[in-house]
């Protein structure tokens, strides 16, 4: 159900941060779980959707052990790029969220000191 009052901006950073799944009901109480699922989670399974799809797609080329294997060996290689821009991107996403939270609950929060 979605706060009746001012929401704490703190607890709402905390929840999104901290606590999974809380982000959800987060935005939730401020009625923005739609924009927020738009703006940060569709592009998080869209990404992940490409990256996963690239992957797959080199491990799957030819249908051989052989390839696997040297695709394998190849990705140890690049283990600290993979590594740096996944945490990269983790990141990015949680300070955007971060900053959409706070913007947003604190525009619901001026809705009412007006009343």
């Amino acid at each position: 159900m979605p706060a009746k009052g001012p929401v704490s901006i703190l607890w709402q950073i905390l929840f999104v941060v901290f606590v999974p799944i809380m982000d959800l009901w987060a935005f939730y109480r401020i009625k923005k779980l739609r924009k927020y699922l738009l703006f940060v989670y569709l592009p998080q399974l869209i990404i992940g959707g490409v990256i996963a799809g690239f992957v797959l797609s080199a491990v799957f080329e030819e249908n051989s052990l052989d390839r696997m294997e040297n695709f394998s060996n190849d990705l140890q290689g690049n283990d600290l790029i993979l590594v740096v821009s996944n945490i990269v991107l983790g990141l990015g996403f949680t300070v955007f969220s971060i900053y959409l939270i706070a913007t947003w609950s604190e525009k619901w929060n001026k809705q009412f000191e007006n009343s």
